[in-house]
């Protein structure tokens, strides 16, 4: 699924850093700023759930568009409970489809300003 994933998104333009399960993705979010995840429900160590639920409770990350994919009917159910989710896709999912839900979701999360320098008071 990454594979696939980083395929179809490297295609249209957009960076892409993968990571291997939820501990890795939750590790990686403070290093730099993103402008949405991407998650599996399914994977080792932590999964999709536990991950939206870290994000949506970190005020670094909080309004960070996620998108969840599965293959799980029952997985689906608890997904529909999860706030601030905002696309669940059902593999294998619609190329198309996706990409307009990202191309949406990544205009929304604006990168956040840069401090400006303030000039020091020059001393005459």
């Amino acid at each position: 699924m990454r594979a696939k994933l980083r395929k179809l998104l490297e295609g249209a333009g957009y960076r892409v850093v993968l990571a291997h399960d939820g501990q890795q993705a939750l590790a990686a979010l403070p290093g730099e700023f993103f402008s949405l995840l991407i998650t599996d429900l399914e994977m080792p160590n932590m999964g999709g759930l536990e991950l939206i639920a870290s994000v949506q409770g970190s005020l670094e990350t909080e309004d960070l568009p996620i998108i969840a994919i599965t293959g799980h009917d029952e997985l689906q159910a608890h997904v529909r409970d999860c706030q601030g989710l905002y696309g669940l896709f059902r593999k294998p999912w619609n190329d198309r489809e996706l990409l307009r839900r990202v191309e949406a979701l990544v205009a929304l999360r604006a990168r956040p300003a840069q401090p400006r320098a303030v000039p020091e008071p020059a001393l005459h």
